[in-house]
């Protein structure tokens, strides 16, 4: 199942910009959320419920008071493939991203998609006990990647950008459990 992401925001080049990160990761959040328990993914929650006994691998991630839960990744058998159309910039500026500042913001969308590396990579003022629906569980389960960069026409600050993200599955491990979420 092909699945179409969206964000419209900063998308920062450097990753020491914690707060952009997961302003993305928040807006990536609500929109996978919506995915939750419906099919392919269904499968998925049937684990959990299950506490795991189900067919499935502990996929999702606890790192201090905050639970991710990834829809795709190595425990789960099924990467991602990602295609991003990155607008940023306004038409009349010449040298919008340069190439090298392409593939860093390009690796700030993959850092939102993911599960953070380390409880080092939250941000203050996170609610107890949350609970993140994320695309992968890490970068591992990202196996194909196409970006295109193109100008942003609908942003008046030149610092906005919009970017969408055509996810497709792509199978790590094929299982009896996973073979739903390849169709």
């Amino acid at each position: 199942m092909e699945i179409v992401l969206t964000y419209r925001g900063r998308i920062p080049s450097k990753a020491s910009n914690k707060s952009a990160i997961w302003d993305m990761r928040k807006s990536f959040n609500h929109q996978l959320r919506k995915l939750w328990g419906k099919e392919p993914f269904d499968v998925l929650k049937k684990w959990e419920d299950s506490n795991f006994t189900a067919g499935g691998a502990e996929f999702r991630i606890h790192q201090g008071e905050q639970l991710f839960v990834p829809l795709y990744g190595n425990l789960i058998g099924v990467g991602v493939d990602l295609d991003i159309r990155l607008l940023a910039g306004m038409p009349t500026q010449k040298a919008v991203l340069s190439s090298g500042d392409l593939d860093n913001r390009i690796k700030r969308i993959i850092d939102a998609l993911q599960a953070p590396a380390q409880v080092g990579e939250h941000i203050d003022g996170l609610e107890p006990n949350g609970r993140w629906h994320c695309l992968v569980d890490n970068d591992s389960a990202v196996v194909g990647l196409s970006a295109k960069l193109g100008a942003f026409l609908d942003g008046g600050d030149p610092s906005e950008s919009f970017a969408t993200i055509i996810v497709r599955p792509v199978p790590l491990r094929v299982t009896w459990a996973n073979m739903s979420m390849l169709y």
